[in-house]
């Protein structure tokens, strides 16, 4: 899976909010965002700490992000077979109840929350994802449904916590190994 950066940003999803809005940017000091403009967050010392996204002042004023499905490769998002377009979808991310604003390297790192999803829309689930409010520090997604090792998947030397939405004491039901069911295209998402 290719790796997008924040400067990359506008590649991939079309972004919006109607009014100004707080931002810690890479020199650690609190700015304000201009209306449209994606938000990058950083600690005080400049590290980042993924999109901003919360909602508004006003209604229909918080972060809308759209992704580009042309960004997937054409076998996720074309073609009749559903099978075909089977997907495991990465989602690093940490809630705006998280207590980091100023915390350590090693506390924002323990709250960040990893979960992988199956699904057979890929695009449609990161639009999903992207719409919850808090700091997304990951977001990507590869073909083929990831190996269920006992309710969490493997990505980049990780483990990427699976929805427990059909399951059996805590475990994804499959037909097969790595084959989790998903029945009528219906998307394991969590609340």
């Amino acid at each position: 899976m290719p790796v997008l950066r924040a400067s990359q940003f506008a590649i991939a999803f079309d972004f919006a909010r109607s009014e100004a809005a707080p931002v810690r940017g890479p020199d650690g000091v609190l700015a304000t965002s201009s209306a449209n403009q994606p938000r990058f967050d950083h600690d005080t010392a400049g590290k980042p700490r993924g999109l901003l996204v919360t909602g508004g002042a006003e209604p229909g004023g918080g972060d809308r992000t759209a992704f580009d499905p042309l960004m997937l490769p054409a076998a996720l998002t074309e073609g009749e077979d559903l099978n075909a377009r089977e997907a495991t979808v990465y989602h690093a991310f940490v809630p705006l109840s998280a207590d980091i604003e100023d915390a350590s390297a090693e506390v924002f790192e323990a709250a960040i929350v990893r979960r992988a999803f199956y699904t057979r829309d890929a695009a449609r689930l990161i639009d999903t994802l992207l719409r919850s409010a808090g700091r997304h520090v990951m977001i990507g997604a590869h073909a083929g449904f990831a190996e269920n090792r006992d309710g969490f998947a493997r990505y980049r030397g990780k483990r990427w916590l699976l929805p427990v939405g059909l399951g059996v004491d805590g475990a994804a039901l499959t037909s097969a190994p790595a084959k989790p069911l998903i029945t009528s295209g219906a998307q394991l998402v969590t609340p």
